[in-house]
């Protein structure tokens, strides 16, 4: 976990807690903190990719029929 990321899991980790916690196990929150941390992570690094406004999607054209 990115070290920017662990308090804003910990800070969701807690709204969790207090909305579902009566309704999870400990090791069912173990795996939500690291649900919340995987995402977190991956959205940094989403974050990371400098685009520019004429910036187009990554798209590969596929013809119907096509053999591949």
């Amino acid at each position: 976990m990115s070290q920017k990321s662990q308090p804003r899991a910990e800070h969701l980790l807690a709204l969790i807690k207090e909305r579902y916690g009566n309704r999870l196990t400990p090791q069912e929150l173990d795996e939500v903190r690291a649900s919340l941390t995987a995402i977190l992570d991956g959205a940094a690094v989403m974050r990371a990719v400098k685009l520019e406004n004429g910036d187009e999607p990554n798209q590969i054209f596929k013809p119907e029929g096509d053999p591949e």
